[in-house]
C-alpha cells in the first residue's frame, strides 16, 4: 500500500538532512570540494547551517571554458566583463584562510590586469598549492592581443620574508598565455620545496630556463610555444616527464635516472626529425623512457631515426607533417627499436601527399610481437595512410585493434570519404581477431 502521508516524507527529509549536517566542518567543506563553483554556492539555500558553507571551500576553480567555446569578437567584452564580476564576487565573499587550488581560465589580455595581479595576491596570501593561470586567446583576432605579464612588483614582494612563506606550499603552477621570465620561474622552482609541476605556454618573455638540483622535488615539465626561448638547461633526478614543443634551442640535460615521458617537436622548423634535424642530447635517455611523443617532418627524401633502442616503451606517438610525403614506411625503422611496443599513435597535423606512393620492396617485413593497439588522427583515407595501416595488419601479430578517426574540423564529404577507405580496408585484409574501429 501506498503511503501519501505528506508530513511523513517531509519527516524523513528532515532525517536526511540532520544526518548530513551533522558531519564535522571539514568533511562538509570536502564534500563541496567536489562540486563546480557554482554548484557549491547553490548549497547556501538548503539550510541555515548551510547558509555561509560554500564559502570555505579550498579549490577555486574559475574554469570558463564552456562559455569560451561560444565567445565571438562581438560577445567578447560582455563575456569578459561577466568573468570579472564573477571571480571578484566569489573572492570577497570567500572565507577560507588556505586555498588547495586556485584556477583562472579565461580570455583576458593586459586590459586587465588590475584585477589579476589582486586575484595573485589574493591566492598566494592563503598559501595556494595548485595554482593556474590561463588565458590563451579563444577566438582568431586578427593582430593578437597584448598578454598579462606578471608583475615585477608581485615578484619582489615574493622575495621577502612574508612572500617566501606564502610561496612554500606551491605543488603546481600552470602559466599559459603569461608573460614571466626565467628569473621568476627559477624563483618558484628553487624557493617552493615541494613544487612537483611546472607548465608554461606562449610566454615572449622566457628566453633561458635552468632547472638543477639533487634536491629539487619537481616531476612534471613543460615548455611549450615559448618562441623565444634560447637556452633550457635540466638536471633533475625527481623529473619523470618532459615536454618540450618549440624552436630549435642550446638544450643540456643530465642526470634524469627517472626520466619516463617525454615529448619533444617544434612545428616545421623546430625540434623533431626530418629535414636533417636530430633531437639532441635526450636521445641518450631513451632507452629508459616508457612513452615518446616526436614530431617528425615528412617530406619525398627518407627520414634518418637516430640510432637507439628503447626496450622499454610501450607506447609511441607520432606527430607528423607530411608534405609531398610518399610513403610512411620510414616510421617503421624505428618500430625495430620498441621490441616490446604496445600501442603506436599517429597524429596527421598537415597532410600533402605526393601522388605516387614510393614502392614497398625497400621495407622487408618485421614482426611486431607485442603491438596491440594502433590509433590514426586525422585518417584521410590517402594511399601513404593505407599502405601503412595495410603494412601494420600484416606484421603486428599480436594487434588487438586499428582506430581509424578523421579530424572532426573537415568536411562532412571528406570525412566520409575517409570512411569509406577504411571500410574497404576492413573488407580486404583485416585479420581474425582485429577490431577495426571508425569513427
Amino acid at each position: 500500500m501506498i503511503d501519501d502521508n505528506p508530513n511523513k516524507v517531509l519527516l524523513e527529509d528532515e532525517i536526511l538532512e540532520d544526518r548530513l549536517s551533522g558531519l564535522p566542518f571539514d568533511i562538509l567543506v570536502n564534500i563541496l570540494n567536489l562540486l563546480t563553483l557554482d554548484e557549491a554556492a547553490r548549497t547556501s539555500v538548503l539550510s541555515h547551517k548551510w547558509k555561509h558553507l560554500w564559502k570555505y571551500t579550498t579549490i577555486l576553480d574559475f574554469d570558463a571554458s564552456g562559455v569560451l567555446m561560444n565567445v565571438t569578437e562581438d560577445t567578447m567584452e560582455e563575456d569578459r566583463n561577466w568573468y570579472i564580476y564573477w571571480v571578484n564576487e566569489v573572492l570577497s565573499s570567500h572565507r577560507a584562510l588556505y586555498i588547495d587550488e586556485f584556477r583562472i581560465n579565461f580570455d583576458l589580455d593586459v586590459s586587465y590586469e588590475s584585477y589579476i595581479t589582486n586575484w595573485i595576491y589574493s591566492a598566494i596570501s592563503r598559501k595556494v598549492k595548485r595554482f593556474e593561470l590561463s588565458f590563451h586567446p579563444a577566438v582568431s583576432w586578427q593582430t593578437l592581443p597584448e598578454i598579462y605579464t606578471f608583475p615585477q612588483v608581485v615578484y619582489e614582494s615574493l622575495k621577502t620574508d612574508i612572500g617566501l612563506a606564502h610561496v612554500k606550499s606551491l605543488r603546481s603552477l600552470i602559466f599559459d598565455s603569461v608573460n614571466i621570465t626565467g628569473e621568476m620561474l627559477e624563483f618558484f622552482i628553487y624557493n617552493c620545496p615541494y613544487l612537483d609541476q611546472l607548465d608554461v605556454a606562449c610566454s615572449h618573455n622566457l628566453l633561458g630556463l635552468k632547472v638543477v638540483g639533487s634536491e629539487l622535488k619537481l616531476k612534471y615539465l613543460d615548455i611549450v610555444f615559448c618562441n623565444n626561448l634560447e637556452e633550457l638547461e635540466l638536471s633533475c633526478p625527481s623529473l619523470l616527464s618532459f615536454k618540450y614543443f618549440g624552436p630549435i634551442i642550446k638544450f643540456t640535460i643530465t642526470n634524469v635516472p627517472q626520466l619516463q615521458d617525454v615529448s619533444i617537436g617544434g612545428g616545421v622548423g623546430g625540434h623533431g626529425l626530418g629535414n636533417g634535424r636530430v633531437l639532441g642530447p635526450i636521445v641518450n635517455y631513451f632507452c629508459q623512457l616508457k612513452n615518446l611523443e616526436l614530431f617528425v617532418e615528412l617530406n619525398e627524401e627518407s627520414i634518418q631515426f637516430p640510432k637507439c633502442e628503447l626496450p622499454a616503451l610501450r607506447h609511441l606517438t607520432f606527430q607528423i607533417c607530411a608534405r609531398r610525403c610518399s610513403s610512411f614506411l620510414d616510421l617503421t625503422c624505428m618500430l625495430k627499436s620498441c621490441p616490446f611496443l604496445q600501442k603506436l599513435t599517429l597524429k596527421m597535423q598537415v597532410s600533402q601527399y605526393s601522388s605516387e606512393v614510393r614502392s614497398r620492396h625497400q621495407f622487408p617485413k618485421h614482426f611486431h610481437q607485442n603491438l596491440k593497439e594502433v590509433d590514426m588522427i586525422g585518417f584521410s583515407g590517402s594511399p601513404v595512410e593505407l599502405e601503412l595501416a595495410r603494412y601494420l595488419l600484416e606484421n603486428a601479430t599480436a594487434l588487438e585493434q586499428l582506430l581509424l578517426e578523421p579530424w572532426v574540423f573537415e568536411s562532412e564529404a571528406t570525412i566520409e570519404a575517409a570512411r569509406e577507405e577504411a571500410r574497404k580496408l576492413e573488407e580486404a585484409i583485416l585479420p581474425p581477431g582485429v577490431k577495426l574501429y571508425i569513427h
